[in-house]
């Protein structure tokens, strides 16, 4: 009796959390298709795509409500021409080439819509997530859900950074895993308590009866 109890009142506490927490999520908005003149390929854990494969360009976009926080994992890059960079405008922080593989940056998003960051190839040759894609310069989603290693990422996006040359379509230049994860409300702390608090109640009254 007591067993099917704890196992009630956490299946209670477990809903009132899940309940009282703003679940929203990510989506990838494609806004074309390009086909790759150079082979994606060098990042370890991510599967290559030879030359003529097709890509969806387009921007990640933050969707639903309430609050998520945002981290961006650089997963390597594949540039030989810029020494390229990543930019988490909200977060006010920057991945570059010569950061150690893993390395992430994180902010709270709850605004709807384009999440707020950039890629740079060069002076003047940035890929703002939410612009307008234009001269080959851009960003491309790599795939979702993505195994690598222990590790899992909702988004895989990839930055080309060729501004319109034709012989260096790769979206391989500077590769992002992106995940988010839900930011508590405060009423969700105030009902893990009181079920914790249950839990306590029914085991002193057990030990009582004992």
């Amino acid at each position: 009796m007591f067993k099917r109890l704890i196992k009630q009142t956490i299946i209670f506490i477990g809903f009132l959390i899940t309940t009282g927490t703003a679940y929203a999520g990510l989506s990838f908005v494609t806004t074309d298709t390009v086909t790759l003149t150079q082979p994606f390929n060098g990042i370890s854990g991510l599967i290559p795509h030879p030359i003529g494969s097709t890509l969806n360009v387009g921007h990640l976009d933050f969707a639903g409500s309430g609050s998520e926080i945002v981290t961006y994992t650089y997963l390597g890059a594949e540039s030989v021409t810029f020494v390229d960079k990543f930019y988490n405008n909200l977060g006010g922080t920057t991945l570059l080439e010569s950061d150690p593989v893993g390395t992430s940056v994180s902010s709270v998003v709850s605004t709807v819509g384009p999440l707020s960051f950039m890629f740079e190839g060069n002076t003047d040759k940035f890929a703002i997530n939410g612009g307008a894609w234009y001269k080959g310069t851009s960003i491309a989603l790599i795939g979702t859900d993505v195994h690598i290693g222990s590790a899992i990422f909702q988004y895989v996006i990839g930055y080309n950074d060729s501004a319109g040359s034709a012989l260096y379509g790769d979206w391989d230049d500077f590769v992002i895993g992106v995940n988010a994860l839900p930011v508590p409300e405060p009423e969700a702390y105030i009902m893990l308590l009181v079920g914790l608090g249950l839990l306590g109640f029914i085991a002193r009254r057990r030990k009582q009866n004992a």
